[in-house]
């Protein structure tokens, strides 16, 4: 089994390094490591030199990490190919873990556990996230998590001209609904295992609220290809989350150098779907 990995990146000098060489540290070794850059400002291509060899770098002239990532997973050669953030980083087994999951010919796609890494409290915050993830993962899914999943070559090729290409809905998301739809829902593989940066908390509430929404937006959007009630699901998960807002950016203030600098700030991710903004 090949398994190909696609990493779309936007001004990710700061957390690209740690991406890659936990990419370049699985036990089992990828067939194919893709970086798509969204047209970079940043140093982040000055770093993708550093890995010239080692890393396959495709460019994507149209802003929007849905076209990143189309790029990115049109582009990979692999029997299953993973996706991931440029701020994720995989646990050393993660490539062993997908090829365990995906030698199961019924599975099409597939989404892991993330821990937080750069927050305090991150075994209360982890847990709680877990907590949600166990609660709508029984059975087949309708959701996928961009920062850490994978999907077969087959199954990503057969459902990419279903996929919405706006702005208006969470790409990931989008994708899970689609394969659900097709008969081809995703699974949550326990073992597939990786970080992710709590950084979006780091932005102003109003910025926050709008990306977050865009969850339940993406459900409604799509009636009957999702699971029954996950338009009530996601407005149930989307007003936790906002409820939590204040504590969750205080704990990520906490983990970091600056926290008073940090929780004063607005310096998180912006709406992946709307790079800058």
């Amino acid at each position: 089994m090949l398994i190909s990995v696609v990493v779309p990146v936007y001004n990710e000098e700061h957390f690209l390094r740690p991406c890659l060489d936990a990419i370049l540290r699985q036990h089992e070794p990828f067939h194919q490591v893709i970086v798509v850059d969204n047209g970079s400002g940043d140093g982040t291509l000055r770093i993708l030199d550093e890995y010239r060899g080692r890393v396959t770098v495709l460019h994507e002239p149209r802003r929007g990490v849905q076209h990143a990532r189309n790029r990115g997973l049109d582009t990979a050669t692999g029997d299953v190919i993973g996706r991931i953030d440029a701020d994720t980083r995989l646990a050393p087994g993660w490539s062993r873990a997908v090829r365990r999951t995906f030698q199961d010919p019924a599975v099409q796609a597939a989404t892991g556990p993330v821990t937080y890494y750069d927050t305090a409290l991150a075994r209360l915050i982890d847990g709680g996230d877990a907590l949600f993830r166990r609660a709508w993962g029984r059975g087949p899914l309708d959701w996928l998590l961009g920062a850490n999943m994978a999907i077969r070559s087959t199954a990503w090729h057969r459902v990419r001209p279903q996929l919405c290409a706006d702005e208006n809905v969470h790409e990931d998301i989008d994708l899970g609904i689609h394969l659900h739809g097709s008969g081809a829902a995703p699974v949550f593989a326990a073992g597939m295992r990786a970080g992710t940066s709590a950084r979006r908390i780091a932005n102003r509430f109003a910025d926050y609220s709008a990306y977050t929404l865009m969850t339940e937006r993406t459900y409604r959007r799509h009636p009957g290809l999702p699971k029954p009630h996950a338009y009530a699901r996601a407005w149930l998960t989307t007003r936790v989350q906002l409820l939590l807002f204040p504590a969750l950016r205080l704990a990520y203030a906490l983990g970091q150098p600056h926290p008073w600098a940090t929780l004063h700030g607005d310096g998180g991710r912006k709406n992946p779907m709307r790079p800058g903004r």
